[in-house]
């Protein structure tokens, strides 16, 4: 038992803090509230920036195979093959499953799980970078595109938030980096970096649990057999991961090495909760649901994809 826990010990967190924060929203939303979660995300890309050097990032951009797969798989991909699942959901699930789908990268995990698995966590924060730039496009997009349906997103409220939680961090991390000292510190402290990144990842899981599960609290679910809440749950981790596989064979097909196969893999399957909640709300409640079991299915199954094809590769 202990040596499970040394060896899976962010899976345990990762589950805990999933339940801890779905089943006890209530009370904890008021004292979160006062805390801002905004700090955690930017404290998270700051720590994961930190060990890269510029070069890696523009390197990462450069790489048009890796990148390309990725946007390819979660811009292009994700919302029709989304909308072909959710056909065997009832509409409003299927709607929700459709956000889901449409929605950018998340802001920090992606990165963070790449280097967790020892791939190229630049490709994954590049990704992420370009995926939320185009949200206000890519999202509204695929809705009207898809269901008639138009969705007005604040383009200037979303790459605020973006160079405040990302692209600052990122850039003072890279700034930081010329400080006398730092760059040693930074390399002979990667391992300890990661783990407060994963720490950092687990509070940004609370902080989403909990609001998923005021979400969910606030949902008449009277109307829907409980038999089709395992079904959506099915259809989420199956959503994922094709979108994964495509993004891990893919990469194969496309001659790239592990560090690349992992990044494309994850930043193009793995989806933000935030984004998605806010729209599914305009449809629905029960558009929220797929959006919860998404945001679920993806941290735990990634977790233990990721630790699986670290030790295949190593």
């Amino acid at each position: 038992m202990n040596s499970f826990l040394r060896r899976h010990w962010f899976l345990a967190l990762l589950l805990l803090v999933l339940v801890l924060g779905m089943t006890l929203s209530s009370h904890l939303s008021e004292p979160l509230s006062q805390f801002p979660r905004e700090i955690v995300v930017a404290a998270v890309m700051f720590i994961t920036a930190l060990p890269m050097s510029f070069g890696q990032l523009t390197q990462a951009a450069r790489n048009v195979r890796a990148v390309g797969l990725a946007l390819v798989s979660s811009m292009v991909v994700a919302p029709p093959l989304a909308w072909l699942v959710g056909q065997l959901l009832p509409d409003k699930l299927a709607v929700g499953l459709l956000v889901a789908a449409s929605v950018p990268c998340t802001l920090a995990s992606a990165a963070v799980w790449t280097r967790r698995g020892g791939g190229n966590d630049a490709i994954a924060l590049f990704v992420t970078l370009v995926t939320n730039l185009a949200c206000f496009l890519v999202l509204p997009g695929w809705l009207w595109a898809i269901l008639g349906e138009r969705v007005e997103l604040d383009a200037w409220q979303l790459s605020g938030r973006l160079l405040l939680l990302v692209v600052l961090p990122v850039v003072a991390a890279q700034l930081l980096r010329r400080a006398p000292g730092v760059i040693g510190f930074a390399t002979r402290s990667k391992p300890q970096l990661s783990t407060a990144a994963q720490i950092g990842v687990l509070s940004m899981v609370l902080f989403g649990s909990v609001s998923a599960g005021e979400t969910l609290a606030s949902v008449d679910s009277s109307a829907i057999p409980k038999a089709t809440w395992l079904w959506l749950v099915v259809l989420a981790l199956v959503l994922h991961l094709l979108l994964f596989a495509m993004g891990w064979f893919g990469s194969r097909v496309l001659g790239l090495g592990y560090e690349d196969q992992l990044p494309v893999a994850i930043s193009g399957s793995q989806k933000t909760l935030m984004i998605g909640l806010d729209v599914a709300l305009l449809f629905s409640g029960l558009a929220v649901l797929p959006m919860v079991a998404y945001h679920m299915v993806q941290l735990v199954a990634d977790t233990l994809l990721v630790d699986r094809l670290k030790d295949r590769a190593e």
